[in-house]
């Protein structure tokens, strides 16, 4: 929340990192950070699973169903293959659910490097159940059922609690998640490869993990809690917007079926006179 989609540059364009901190930890903020360093877009699974394009949308809603039940190795190299291709044209990714397939990426990019953006845990949780408590409403996925893309919305949380379940054992993410994820991120990372990173440090540490110049430019902060709040209300007023148009669409038509039906019951009175 809080962020527009990203247009994949050329395909072609050299994916250099992995984004796999949780949600909530400055995923969006690291998104910005990267677009500047890097001179090329980042994909935001979050966002662009739900208000990107058609196809990046249905590739999302593909790979979760799939990836936690691959079995074989022709399902795995499937999943690989619609994260290679939902990716295509990106230098990175950051947020869920592809920071929840880091071990599903680190095979499909095995250059990338592994950025996990982290927080203290109570401040992070104090953020998480602020989203939770909006996104898990019961009221959201038939409110938005008429929205263009986020009506998949039902579908995807659906899936989305399938692979929060298959990798962490949680329905929805909970306090303990957090320490899962990242513990999970520890074992299936090589060290060599993993960077553990709070956005709170700027420029420097991250210039220093993807070996580039500082640039002379602030350092951007995105998405807080006033921002998710924004975008939810939006969600919410394009929602309403959406029933109101389609009752009006109903009511004129049972109008028009009426006002038909009222003429054609009066045409054979007015032929008879």
């Amino acid at each position: 929340m809080g962020q527009a989609p990203s247009q994949p540059g050329p395909p072609g364009t050299k994916f250099r990192v992995i984004g796999a901190g949780m949600c909530r930890t400055g995923t969006k903020t690291l998104n910005e950070a990267l677009t500047i360093l890097l001179n090329g877009p980042v994909h935001d699974a979050g966002v662009q699973s739900l208000g990107g394009s058609n196809h990046q949308i249905q590739q999302w809603l593909q790979i979760m169903k799939e990836a936690p039940h691959v079995k074989s190795f022709g399902q795995k190299k499937h999943v690989e293959y619609l994260l290679a291709d939902v990716l295509e044209g990106y230098v990175a990714t950051v947020d869920a659910p592809a920071a929840f397939l880091t071990d599903e990426l680190l095979d499909v990019y095995p250059d990338a490097v592994v950025i996990v953006t982290t927080r203290d845990e109570e401040s992070w949780w104090k953020s998480m159940q602020h989203v939770n408590g909006m996104m898990t409403s019961w009221y959201i996925p038939l409110l938005v059922m008429w929205v263009p893309k986020i009506s998949v919305y039902r579908r995807w949380r659906e899936l989305f609690g399938g692979v929060t379940v298959w990798r962490y054992g949680d329905e929805v993410i909970n306090k303990s998640t957090l320490k899962k994820h990242e513990d999970h991120i520890r074992k299936v990372v090589p060290k060599g490869r993993l960077f553990f990173y709070e956005v709170k440090e700027g420029w420097e540490p991250l210039c220093k993990i993807l070996n580039v110049p500082i640039p002379d430019r602030p350092f951007p902060h995105n998405n807080s809690k006033t921002d998710a709040s924004k975008v939810y209300r939006e969600v919410v007023t394009a929602g309403i917007v959406s029933w109101t148009f389609m009752i009006c669409v109903v009511v004129i038509f049972m109008r028009l079926f009426w006002v038909n039906k009222a003429i054609e019951h009066n045409l054979p009175a007015a032929s008879s006179s």
